[in-house]
């Protein structure tokens, strides 16, 4: 948010596209060299540059893809074989569009200039070269293919073989949601004779593509025409053709730039009132959590909540929890009040540390929980539907009203390798043993992949409890080694005796049948409740882990060799140095000495259960 009260749009994103030799590159230097002179422009071609009113044209460091994009497209002009150019020009376009949608979610300039467009260049090669036979003459299954690119639109099973078969790379694309071909808000294509682009191309005095012939030129071209009109026919997204022929490059380049600033004038800021009833809503989030149907609502999040209110919405993608934590920060730290995270359980819990300032949450800030995600326990709990468009009616509705549940944070410490305190903090549970081994198989990247099949297949718990399987046998691994510390547990006034413990389980409350050890706690009681399991053999370990499932080590705990206290604060006291997992709700700590978990503050949640407060 700006300093007078103004809510930043998004930026708009300007495509130049057009075979080679129209003239795209330098009307891309042109435009962005003329642009930076007025506004703040982030250039998208062979390198990521930058500029702006007083700066000068530089590159833009530190955007993740762009030095191996780059290296792809170098490496692509050289090849002979097609199929091989094909699957590395992919691949490259892919990363492009990841480029463009982290520059857009990291302080985003006032127009993205793009030197070709992924979503365009895909399938105008498609129609022209690769894919010809498919999409000559029906523009139907054109429009379908570029709604797969785009992540609009899921393949059906009915035809997930006909795609495997001719185009694996999609079906690849779309099911596992590995990037989104999203369109531009303008399209400039630049129209020319294919004689005088070779001409063009000769001049160059470079060596000649292997596509790079008049009769390719000529169809690839009609091919670029076919799609940009469909963009604009049947998404409304304006395009204007200019005839590249004649025109000198000044007069192309005055022709975008005076384009790109009429549509970025007619985008009215928007007012914010003082009134926090119609403060804007922030949406975060991340990429890849949840099951594959999961990873395919973050497109259209933004569109259902515009759709449904008259406030200003804004998106913000993050590609990590770390990234999610920093831009909620930066969004409280300017005045944002309401924030909603759309994610797993982790995401949440990143999204919540990034919500406070000075070392506590703002009291008029509203958390919503979207639910997009493996466990996302304290979702379900606040009576989120998993249905996008359903949730965020209920999310509005309980804003509206201020329906909210007040929940306690928990701050976890923990001592690094070399004597420092590590600090989090969480709503939900934590815990550490085979509890904290969890977040091993769950929480990386490439794990994530494996989530969204499992989550699709097995529904929400389905990767957790994979996952606590393989925390499990890691977990006995290590004991075997002599790698798991014995330790005591302080919980509040009581101290446990020196043992080895399996699992150590911390809840905040009360978060529904799917995890019912925190019956009868409510999130905001100002007190967690700690479930700890002596371990007693593998067997008895499996039959501890069963019966907290179902909730019978509740009403039995020392048939399960458990300990059961309702606490403010825990202290875990290990023998010795040696390095211990916890889990912070789907995130990662290691601790080398102690750990304690207290209650710490408040946040207010966005809730649609009869049990919301009225705020």
């Amino acid at each position: 948010m700006t300093s007078n009260g103004i809510a930043r749009k998004e930026p708009i994103v300007a495509a130049v596209v057009g075979v080679d030799g129209s003239g795209k590159s330098s009307t891309f230097v042109g435009t962005l060299r003329a642009l930076a002179n007025r506004v703040r422009v982030v250039g998208i071609g062979d390198q990521i540059l930058h500029g702006g009113p007083g700066e000068s044209i530089s590159e833009l460091t530190g955007v993740p893809l762009s030095r191996s994009a780059k290296f792809l497209r170098r490496f692509a002009k050289g090849l002979r074989w097609q199929r091989l150019y094909k699957n590395f020009k992919f691949v490259e376009l892919a990363e492009l569009a990841h480029v463009c949608q982290y520059v857009a979610d990291h302080d985003p300039p006032d127009v993205i200039l793009t030197d070709g467009q992924p979503l365009i260049n895909v399938a105008s090669w498609a129609c022209a070269r690769f894919y010809k036979e498919d999409l000559s003459d029906d523009d139907e299954e054109l429009w379908r293919v570029i709604c797969y690119l785009g992540g609009e639109d899921r393949i059906p099973l009915c035809r997930l073989a006909y795609y495997v078969l001719r185009a694996w790379q999609l079906p690849l694309l779309n099911l596992l949601g590995l990037s989104y071909f999203l369109p531009p808000d303008l399209i400039f294509l630049l129209d020319i004779d294919p004689e005088v682009a070779m001409g063009r191309i000769r001049a160059r005095g470079r060596p000649i593509q292997v596509h790079e012939t008049a009769v390719f030129l000529d169809e690839l071209s009609r091919s670029y025409g076919r799609v940009c009109t469909l963009l604009h026919e049947r998404r409304g997204i304006p395009l204007t053709t200019i005839d590249a022929n004649q025109l000198s490059l000044d007069k192309v380049v005055d022709i975008v730039m005076a384009d790109v600033l009429q549509h970025l004038a007619g985008e009215k800021p928007v007012e914010i009132p003082n009134s926090p009833q119609r403060a804007p809503i922030e949406v975060i989030a991340t990429t890849m959590s949840g099951s594959i149907q999961d990873q395919r609502k973050v497109q259209h999040i933004g569109p259902a909540f515009l759709s449904r209110t008259s406030r200003a919405v804004r998106m913000h993608r993050a590609d990590s929890h770390a990234q999610a934590r920093d831009i909620t920060q930066r969004l409280v730290g300017e005045g944002s009040r309401i924030i909603v995270s759309a994610g797993g359980a982790g995401t949440f819990n990143a999204v919540m540390e990034g919500c406070h300032l000075a070392g506590s949450v703002p009291s008029d800030l509203r958390l919503g929980f979207l639910r997009k995600g493996s466990a996302d326990l304290v979702g379900k709990v606040l009576g989120i539907p998993d249905q996008l468009e359903a949730a965020v009616e209920v999310i509005l509705s309980a804003l509206e009203t201020g329906n909210c549940v007040p929940a306690d944070i928990l701050t976890v410490e923990a001592t690094e390798a070399d004597g420092g305190i590590q600090h989090r903090k969480l709503v939900g549970f934590g815990g550490l043993g085979v509890f904290g081994e969890v977040p091993r198989f769950t929480e990386s990247r490439f794990i994530k992949v494996y989530k969204g099949v499992l989550g699709s297949l097995f529904g929400d718990l389905g990767p957790f409890f994979v996952g606590l399987g393989l925390a499990m046998v890691r977990w006995q691994f290590q004991r075997v080694l002599g790698r798991v510390p014995e330790m005591s547990l302080v919980l509040g006034e009581e101290t446990t005796a020196t043992a080895t413990w399996v699992t150590v389980l911390v809840l905040n409350g009360d978060l529904g049948a799917d995890l019912p050890l925190g019956q009868g706690l409510s999130l905001g009681s100002g007190s967690f409740r700690v479930i700890a399991m002596r371990y007693q053999g593998l067997p008895q370990a499996l039959r501890q882990i069963l019966a907290a499932r179902r909730g019978a080590i509740l009403r039995e705990p020392e048939r399960y060799g458990c300990i059961i206290r309702t606490v403010g604060s825990l202290r875990v006291q290990p023998r010795g140095a040696r390095p211990y997992a916890v889990n912070i709700d789907g995130g990662a700590m290691v601790a080398h000495g102690e750990a304690s978990i207290s209650v710490s503050g408040k946040i207010w949640l966005l809730s649609c259960t009869d049990q919301g407060a009225r705020s």
